[in-house]
């Protein structure tokens, strides 16, 4: 099988249609029930242990869109030929990185255009790997997306490559990794959110992501010690919580920002790795040799 691109917001776009001189709530609904069954069936099909969750995060991402809006984006969407991108992206990917062994299907959808975080922060563009089955990729042709999706792809395959060395599975409301059956902790998550951005920026390194470099030096110095002492816990709402930030007591893309700095300091002290190299790697041993220490305040 291989790794498959499907440009699945023409079905998106095919349910607008559809969708069209009905009340805006039932089109809505009509839309919303539509993308279920099909994303159903794609996460079905390619034998996913996340269904439930993929399904939830297409209608979620989604949102209530305008239906004469969600085409005219669709449409744009379609002269970008985001699917030509997104092989281009992978085979750069796979070049650095091969992984014959990996198979996986990249869902092309549509995205809210009324969200601020995609639209804004995300430049149109928000990845989301499933195990190592299905990568799901939002859209919405807001300025620069097209350069922004290269740059996902490759840190949404960094992920996928670790998920398919790092197999994890639901159990008691956590994910557990299926070969030490060990919960996955913040630690854990952080790690890979910065592998991962490590290796789209070797691929993509004209590539500025924000969320990589959110927090000044004394703002990182301060949330520090919060973040230190829960590296350990395996909440997934928490470990949320210190990846994005709270818009109270910790500040936006803290884990982000934090892990890639860890991930920075390990390839600065081991010169002869590579982020590909530490796709392989625990996060634990990354963490142990990065030397990490936040910055003076």
């Amino acid at each position: 099988m291989g790794l498959t691109v499907t440009p699945a917001y023409r079905v998106v776009a095919k349910f607008a249609r559809g969708a069209r001189g009905l009340p805006r709530e039932d089109g809505i609904d009509y839309l919303e029930r539509n993308l279920r069954a099909y994303i159903h069936h794609q996460f079905s099909s390619s034998q996913t242990v996340f269904p439930e969750l993929g399904e939830r995060s297409a209608v979620s991402q989604l949102g209530d869109p305008e239906v004469e809006a969600l085409t005219r984006a669709l449409d744009a969407l379609e002269e970008g030929d985001p699917k030509y991108l997104v092989e281009e992206a992978l085979a750069l990917s796979t070049a650095t990185l091969p992984r014959p062994d990996l198979n996986a299907r990249i869902l092309l959808l549509p995205g809210d255009g009324e969200s601020r975080v995609l639209v804004q922060q995300m430049k149109g563009v928000l990845g989301v790997s499933f195990g190592s089955q299905v990568m799901v990729l939002f859209l919405w042709p807001a300025d620069g997306w097209q350069e922004w999706l290269a740059y996902t792809v490759a840190h949404e395959y960094a992920h996928l490559v670790r998920n398919h060395l790092f197999p994890r599975a639901h159990a008691g409301g956590k994910l557990i990794y299926v070969k030490t059956q060990e919960p996955e902790t913040l630690l854990d998550a952080m790690i890979a959110e910065g592998v991962g951005d490590a290796f789209a920026n070797y691929q993509y390194p004209s590539m500025k992501p924000p969320w990589a470099q959110a927090l000044h030096p004394s703002v990182e110095a301060g949330v520090w010690p919060k973040v230190h002492r829960r590296l350990g816990i395996s909440d997934p709402t928490e470990i949320r919580r210190i990846l994005f930030g709270d818009n109270d007591r910790i500040p936006q893309w803290t884990g982000y920002t934090i892990g890639y700095r860890i991930v920075r300091g390990y390839l600065q002290k081991n010169p002869s790795s590579t982020p590909s190299n530490l796709v392989s790697i625990p996060g634990r041993s990354i963490f142990e040799a990065s030397g990490y220490t936040p910055p003076e305040a």
